[in-house]
């Protein structure tokens, strides 16, 4: 089963908010993260918001890849530049399994 680690934040520019993210999507890949995509709420009240998922292969993966992030200067630095320019709105834990098309066309 997948997992994601969704992030919710308030503020930061377009520019800015891609800049940091990006810095942080190479320290999550290099710690084990399948990815990292950011988009921003287009509509309803959180309109503007930012979005961060962090994606990992299962529960195993995500929980090494918190062990070595947490040990890792790197992936310190990259939070710090996220939160210096946005705040956490809403943080959840996504475990979820995507079914393939075919077996969601055949069934």
């Amino acid at each position: 089963m997948s997992v994601a680690l969704v992030t919710i934040r308030k503020g930061g520019t377009r520019e800015a908010m891609i800049a940091a993210t990006r810095k942080l999507k190479t320290v999550a890949e290099k710690n084990g993260a399948e990815g990292l995509v950011i988009s921003q709420i287009m509509v309803g009240p959180d309109t503007g918001q930012w979005v961060i998922r962090i994606g990992f292969t299962d529960w195993e993966a995500f929980g090494k890849s918190m062990q070595t992030t947490s040990n890792d200067p790197a992936a310190h630095e990259a939070l710090a530049g996220v939160d210096a320019i946005s705040e956490v709105y809403r943080p959840q834990f996504l475990g979820h399994r995507i079914e393939p098309y075919a077996t969601l066309a055949s069934g």
